[in-house]
């Protein structure tokens, strides 16, 4: 009998310790290249697109990293076969005050789009890098931090 009391305590605990184990990804990333054809000299962007959970929103990159909030931040491989015009920046994103930040916050909801434009010098282009980026959520107020790599290869190997 004992063992059966046991046996049912161990199984109670694992499934409750995945339950509140998971890691939540409130941002799903894809990154593409602006152009289906490249050839040297073009100038393409590099597009890095979000999918965001309802009730949730992303911070963007282009307010006071004083205030707050974690800003996206792009790590990029230097490669010879590009160039980076600029920096990365946020299409449409929403700006508001936020009394809990007392600042103009900039954010995405639903999706996000970042580009960066890039200067081709030679093919193949190899894109390589990380990014990092904070969710938070509208309901709790929790914040996650995610990070994300890109891999991209012109023409594809």
């Amino acid at each position: 009998m004992t063992k059966k009391i046991i046996g049912l305590v161990v199984l109670v605990m694992m499934i409750s310790g995945t339950s509140f184990g998971q890691i939540l990804t409130p941002a799903k990333w894809k990154v593409e290249l602006s152009k289906k054809e490249i050839k040297a000299g073009d100038v393409i962007d590099i597009v890095f697109k979000a999918t965001i959970d309802k009730t949730w929103h992303l911070y963007s990159n282009d307010f006071d990293p004083d205030l707050g909030p974690i800003l996206i931040e792009f790590d990029f491989e230097e490669d010879a076969s590009y160039e980076r015009i600029g920096e990365v920046k946020p299409i449409n994103a929403k700006k508001h005050f936020d009394k809990i930040w007392d600042g103009e916050v900039s954010y995405f909801e639903n999706t996000a789009e970042m580009r960066q434009q890039i200067k081709v010098k030679s093919l193949p282009l190899k894109l390589e890098g990380t990014f990092d980026f904070q969710s938070c959520s509208d309901v709790s107020g929790q914040c996650v931090m995610g990070d994300d790599e890109f891999d991209i290869t012109y023409p594809a190997n």
